[in-house]
């Protein structure tokens, strides 16, 4: 792991990637969970590939669901955040 964020950090450094950019891949490195605002009428909110996650529902409710590449098998207006879970670096 420390490859990887002397990596990003040189990136920022030669300006080859922007402080932002450089926040969010640092983050990533030590993220287990993320976890996304989903508004189907934005396509930046959607799941980038087909597959089960991790959504929270309108009411609160926490489970799998998946998304068929073009939306949930559930009712899309009751989700409101989707997650991908990751494993945590070692």
């Amino acid at each position: 792991m420390e490859t990887e964020i002397l990596e990003i950090i040189i990136q920022h450094k030669f300006d080859h990637i922007s402080s932002e950019q450089a926040v969010s891949e640092l983050l990533d490195l030590f993220a287990v969970i993320n976890w996304v605002a989903f508004d189907f009428s934005k396509l930046e909110t959607r799941p980038p590939k087909y597959g089960k996650y991790l959504i929270t529902r309108k009411d609160g409710k926490i489970h799998w669901e998946t998304w068929n590449g073009s939306g949930w098998a559930y009712n899309h207006n009751e989700i409101r955040y989707w997650a991908e879970i990751k494993p945590p670096c070692l």
